[in-house]
């Protein structure tokens, strides 16, 4: 409820959905959901089904407890005592109280996956391209953290490898960039260079040349905009005139 708040705090100081986002580490569907909501959004509870089991729960908590684990004997001494109901009932309670150290390891994960997990993916990638002596303390604890993971490290390196290389426009270490994404085993990684690897002449000219085809993707976006702001209202000869107009 207090990040419920605080997003609205933001959102009525003139802050943006992505921004917002950005800045609470959030994803911006979460952030939009809680803008558009006029109150806090609560999860509905079920209601809970009674069971015939439940009057005999804490007997049979205390014959657990004791070391009475088969399922027969604890019926018998429930039927004993009035209980109804049959034996099926009687071992599935047994069974999930043996399940239950193996589920409750299984629900506590790990500190690196809960942060994994409070953050976006889009936020998580920008962790490994920026530079990270311009993160701020936060973002250098949660680098810290997931790069614990060897998989985790070693797709870090590449990819700052990989910004070095743009930056600076060096193309020499990229052969042997392409080498160690393919025998890093990580698939993402080795599907990654492949694809680049099929545009190799592209990126190489990206890393050598001094043109860029900036320009003329800005004039196609110009004119893109221009064509949907007045999509369906008016023939080319009107569409003509308002792009030499913008021009």
């Amino acid at each position: 409820m207090a990040l419920y708040q605080q997003v609205n705090d933001l959102y009525q100081q003139g802050g943006t959905i992505l921004g917002i986002a950005r800045q609470l580490h959030l994803g911006h569907r979460r952030v939009r959901h809680f803008v558009r909501s006029p109150q806090f959004p609560q999860w509905g509870k079920p209601a809970k089904t009674k069971s015939a089991l439940d009057p005999y729960r804490p007997y049979l908590q205390e014959r657990w407890q004791q070391g009475c684990r088969e399922t027969g004997p604890l019926w018998q001494e429930l039927q004993a005592r009035g209980f109804t109901g049959s034996r099926m009932m009687v071992y599935r309670w047994v069974q999930l109280q043996k399940d239950e150290p193996m589920l409750t390891a299984q629900k506590t994960p790990s500190q690196t996956n809960r942060t994994m997990k409070s953050m976006a993916p889009r936020h998580l990638a920008w962790l490994f391209l920026r530079d990270a002596e311009q993160l701020n303390k936060h973002e250098k604890q949660t680098l810290a953290l997931i790069r614990q993971t060897p998989n985790v490290e070693l797709a870090y390196t590449l990819a700052q490898q990989l910004v070095a290389m743009v930056k600076e426009r060096n193309v020499l270490p990229l052969s042997t960039w392409f080498r160690d994404c393919q025998r890093s085993g990580v698939s993402d990684l080795m599907t990654f260079a492949q694809g680049l690897e099929n545009e190799r002449s592209a990126l190489h000219a990206a890393l050598t040349l001094p043109y860029s085809n900036g320009p003329v993707e800005g004039k196609i976006t110009k004119l893109k905009y221009i064509k949907r702001s007045m999509y369906g209202r008016s023939a080319f000869p009107l569409l003509r005139q308002k792009v030499l107009k913008a021009a």
